[in-house]
């Protein structure tokens, strides 16, 4: 004859012989264990202990299944439809009961250094919800993100190889997507001087241009899908922004001015304005240069060296202090001019997107420096 024995504080119920010893009464039994004995000395005995949560493929089987389960012999029991032997539990595991008694001696109070079942199995739950829930890392986008934090372009490249590979393992995931655009923006930036503003002419050159045709068609597509999938993330904005004016400038600055292609570079620009603690307002920085380079009816060098001289003004860094510059210096403006080469030859990049092209920044202001200064010694001259 078989009775129902309360488990754990009557966490579980099992159904044990009649006659069968609880193991506690009679010696320290640890607190995660019930041990039954077979009366009369007999040598067979029945040991529950919690160990962890298992793992299981739905939530059905996680529900009921214990570790004990697959360790029964075939064909010593039959399981139930939860998966639990019909010879140990009766119905399932019901977590209202009392706490984990201390069994030692058949105690009834809870011990206060360990926790009750239900809390334990609760926690147990919780981590393994948060785990499902964590996304899982790729160790090449990992090694990828180490790279781009060093810069460079072997580095930068070694990071679009990378991401391009974690991208192919996980098509839809936005994130790679967008970081890989952002790396190729970067060997862009490195490789043709980020398409600077520079004193005579632009470096829209045909070697630059077959860099934005390559890399640019590559990075335009992903970084779209990231500022569509991401409204109001500032990152996924600029990275687009990047994107969006290289693949443009493989066509050509003069010919993309001119067509409908200006009008969304400049509505990306007045979005990016609104973060003017981004990057050293690049939106202001991305639409000045645009005025300072385009052809009429477009280009307005006027409105540039307002856009510019704001930029430089919330963010006195390298870039924009050269910027202003180059406008004053095509204006005519050389005593300005070379006040703000002198300017940026002493001032840090603001951020790692320009410490991509600062060393071609510091050696055009040189440059301008010294241009302004013959020109105003050409003006004294007449």
């Amino acid at each position: 004859m078989n009775l129902a024995h309360q488990l754990f504080g009557g966490a579980i119920v099992a159904q044990l012989p009649d006659g069968w010893m609880d193991a506690s009464d009679a010696r320290p039994v640890p607190d995660n264990q019930e041990v039954w004995l077979e009366p009369d000395g007999a040598e067979r005995s029945v040991v529950i202990e919690i160990l962890e949560r298992a793992e299981c493929a739905d939530a059905q089987s996680a529900s009921a299944r214990l570790a004990i389960s697959p360790m029964a012999a075939p064909g010593r029991c039959e399981e139930d439809r939860s998966g639990l032997p019909s010879w140990l539990l009766q119905g399932r595991r019901t977590l209202t009961q009392p706490p984990v008694r201390r069994l030692r001696g058949g105690a009834v109070e809870p011990s206060p250094s360990v926790p009750s079942f239900k809390s334990w199995l609760a926690k147990k739950s919780e981590g393994i919800k948060e785990a499902a829930a964590a996304p899982k890392k790729d160790p090449d986008r990992e090694k990828a993100v180490a790279l781009m934090k060093q810069r460079g372009l072997d580095k930068c490249e070694k990071a679009v190889g990378l991401l391009r590979s974690a991208l192919k393992k996980e098509p839809g995931n936005i994130e790679t997507a967008m970081e890989l655009a952002d790396a190729l923006n970067a060997v862009m930036r490195i490789k043709t001087n980020a398409n600077a503003l520079v004193i005579d002419g632009s470096l829209d050159t045909p070697a630059n241009k077959r860099v934005w045709k390559s890399l640019g068609d590559e990075a335009l597509p992903l970084a779209k899908k990231a500022y569509e999938a991401r409204p109001g993330d500032v990152k996924a904005l600029a990275v687009y922004a990047d994107s969006f004016m290289f693949s443009c400038s493989a066509k050509g600055i003069v010919k993309q001015a001119l067509s409908g292609t200006a009008k969304e570079y400049k509505r990306v620009a007045n979005e990016l304005r609104k973060y003017p603690k981004w990057d050293g307002a690049v939106g202001l920085v991305f639409l000045g240069g645009l005025y300072n380079v385009a052809p009429w009816p477009v280009g307005n060098k006027q409105l540039a060296k307002k856009l510019l001289g704001e930029a430089a003004s919330i963010a006195p860094t390298r870039r924009n202090l050269y910027y202003v510059g180059v406008n004053a210096f095509q204006l005519g403006e050389f005593q300005k001019a070379a006040k703000y080469f002198e300017k940026a030859l002493k001032a840090p990049c603001g951020s790692a997107t320009e410490m991509d092209f600062g060393g071609f920044l510091l050696a055009e202001s040189k440059t301008g420096l010294a241009r302004a200064k013959q020109a105003l010694q050409n003006e004294g001259k007449k």
